[in-house]
């Protein structure tokens, strides 16, 4: 479904390369109409402020991590959805641990600029399940207030769609991010990185550099 297809209130366009990229789009929406009603005029809504009536039908999809410093990216919550896809509940783990090693730098530079610019991140990418199951995953990242009022923020994450694409043989632990498809930074209102951090966030569909 296309993006002008789906009734919504976001109005000022900057989710809609997001939304375009989603095979759930409707989801998506969901999502960030409830995002952008908390968050007001401020530069991102407050945890303690988070709705958990509305949010309900998409908790189990939900993460809220904490990038601590360079490297070390914590779960500070997990939905029970991708609990269960990843095989385990990785609260309290370092996030970058579970992805495929030729992205960790790159997802590391993704999430510092969702907390400290701020700004957010849509994701197509490969996970390999610990199952054998290889899926297509998307994956929205915004910033969210700790309680500080200022960043560097949590980055709350939306999980909206896992297809499955191929299936092989179990394994100890799943990994995500194997493979990087597509993206798109999105404007909060306060910029994006330049150009030259750009670059080093951009691969090209066949996950070259």
């Amino acid at each position: 479904m296309l993006a002008h297809q789906i009734e919504t209130n976001l109005t000022d366009g900057r989710y809609d390369a997001a939304i375009a990229l989603s095979e759930v789009p409707e989801r998506l929406v969901q999502f960030l109409e409830i995002y952008e009603d908390l968050r007001g005029d401020r530069l991102a809504p407050a945890r303690s402020d988070l709705d958990l009536r509305r949010l309900a039908r998409l908790l189990p999809d939900i993460t809220i991590m904490e990038r601590q410093e360079p490297g070390t990216i914590i779960y500070r919550l997990m939905g029970t959805a991708v609990a269960e896809r990843l095989g385990a509940d990785l609260t309290g783990h370092n996030f970058l641990n579970y992805l495929g090693p030729t992205e960790r730098d790159r997802i590391d530079l993704g999430i510092a600029i969702v907390s400290e610019i701020p700004c957010g991140t849509f994701s197509i990418y490969e996970n390999q399940y610990a199952s054998g199951i290889g899926a297509r995953a998307e994956s929205l990242a915004l910033p969210l207030d700790g309680g500080s009022g200022e960043p560097p923020f949590l980055i709350i994450g939306l999980h909206s769609n896992q297809t499955p694409e191929s299936y092989g043989k179990a394994h100890e632990e799943s990994v995500i991010g194997t493979h990087w498809r597509d993206g798109v930074v999105i404007d909060l209102g306060h910029g994006v990185p330049d150009q030259s951090v750009m670059d080093r966030l951009r691969v090209d569909i066949d996950g070259t550099e």
